[in-house]
């Protein structure tokens, strides 16, 4: 059930996305009198809608998302494949007017951002009480990258690569993002400031950095959610029940490791059946459980875990929820942006980009979890969106302005069949994009024994 699950929950959050993208194209086309000939939710054959003022609004057979035909505005992507894009009519109004019209669409996605984080923010999540508080090191892993830079408990991390870290939160996003970068990093050490220099070492298939600095003393997993259906609610296993073994193995660890002993440990006592000792409102049970075999090739019991720490709800009144929802966005794009740089210059790895299988399966992992988190992964995914979108990459919008600027400074229109030949470039290197994304895709959620090489 969960690939189906998880393939909806995908087919939602691109619809949503993408369908609220091409409407900033629609409205601002539409104000400044472009001719709409369609807006499309989804692609392919039309199956049914009704034409109003001169535009086709229809629901087409494939639900991914939807498209805007704009007169005038020159050949798209929808145009160029059907290939009808050699008797699209010539660019109509101002250059001006139709780069708005092309901007309108990131923007919509960014505006969408603000608007979900906030109504995360205005709803509140919970989350553990550490995140919240001054980034004050309790814990120093042996021969971690931190060990090894010299850090040590209650050492106060202020500042990373000259970025204020007022919360772990803060601390932790930033090293999570900056795997096998060296990063100089100031603390607070008694009064005095020391610096250090220190290079996250990569975790997980996702290169998620880590450095072995930890907020509190090492803890057992608290479970924070059980999916209906799965084997851990076959088990009898409930929300909030601490895991004390697994296989007579006992998990404990850092906060931000226990995760990765819990997926261990159940990796390593499958197939199963096998013991999970555990403690509800402080009493110890025992219960025999078989985790199930995800495509990917690894073992689930169907919950999330989290450290055995208090939490907190994070819940602002509304107008505090608008400037929270702002700081999210502004840091989640300044740091999407030099992500990109350091890929372009290859300093990071592409396996830090996800493709369509880890996005539906992050959806479907949020849609079972809850509302918030859900739409708190819109918002994330809503922003990526908007910024890819403005890459100077021919068929993205980016390409369009960047198209258009050149025009102005010729101060004339290319022909349509010169913007025909760059469409094409564009679509051979968003394929080639598209194509190692998906290759890292499938090496992170296939299993090794279904690869050849």
């Amino acid at each position: 059930m969960s690939i189906i699950e998880n393939t909806l929950a995908l087919l939602l959050v691109l619809s949503v996305l993408v369908v609220v993208h091409e409407f900033g194209h629609f409205a601002v086309a539409k104000a400044f009198g472009f001719p709409v000939e369609v807006f499309s939710v989804g692609f392919g054959k039309r199956l049914f809608g009704k034409t109003w003022r001169g535009t086709d609004y229809r629901v087409s057979a494939i639900p991914l998302g939807g498209y805007v035909r704009i007169v005038g505005l020159g050949p798209d992507e929808s145009t160029l494949a059907e290939g009808t894009s050699s008797q699209a009519p010539a660019p109509v109004g101002k250059r001006w007017q139709r780069a708005l019209i092309l901007v309108a669409g990131p923007g919509m996605n960014l505006v969408l951002a603000l608007v979900l984080h906030t109504t995360v923010f205005a709803l509140g999540v919970r989350v553990p009480e550490y995140e919240l508080e001054p980034p004050i090191v309790r814990t120093v892993e042996a021969g971690s990258p931190g060990a090894a830079a010299g850090f040590q408990p209650g050492d106060r991390i202020v500042a990373i690569d000259g970025t204020a870290t007022p919360r772990w939160r803060d601390a932790q996003f930033i090293f999570g993002m900056n795997a096998r970068q060296k990063l100089d990093v100031e603390v607070d050490r008694g009064g005095r400031r020391v610096f250090f220099k220190v290079v996250p070492r990569a975790a997980t298939k996702y290169d998620i950095g880590e450095v072995g600095l930890y907020p509190a003393a090492p803890r057992e997993p608290r479970l924070v959610t059980v999916l209906a259906g799965d084997p851990a609610e076959r088990a009898g296993l409930k929300k909030g029940d601490v895991i004390v073994s697994i296989a007579g193995r006992p998990i404990r660890g850092a906060p931000e490791d226990i995760l990765n002993k819990f997926v261990g440990a159940i990796g390593q006592a499958a197939p199963g059946p096998f013991e999970i000792a555990y403690l509800r409102d402080g009493k110890p049970h025992v219960t025999q459980i078989k985790p199930r075999r995800d495509p990917d090739g690894s073992w689930k019991v169907g919950v999330s875990v989290a450290a055995d720490l208090k939490e907190v709800t994070e819940r602002f009144p509304p107008g505090q929820a608008v400037l929270e929802g702002w700081r999210r966005v502004k840091t989640d794009f300044r740091m999407t942006l030099s992500i990109l740089g350091r890929l372009f210059v290859g300093r990071a790895s592409l396996r830090t980009m996800s493709g369509p299988l880890d996005i539906a399966k992050f959806s479907g992992e949020a849609a079972r979890t809850g509302a918030v988190p859900l739409v708190a992964l819109m918002a994330a995914i809503s922003l990526q969106l908007a910024i890819f979108n403005i890459l100077p990459i021919p068929v993205l919008d980016g390409g369009h302005l960047f198209l258009l600027t050149i025009e102005g400074a010729a101060r004339r229109d290319f022909s349509l069949a010169v913007k025909e030949r760059i469409l094409q470039v564009g679509f051979l290197m968003i394929l080639a994009l598209m194509s190692v994304i998906i290759y890292n895709d499938l090496a992170k959620n296939m299993p090794a024994k279904w690869w050849p090489f």
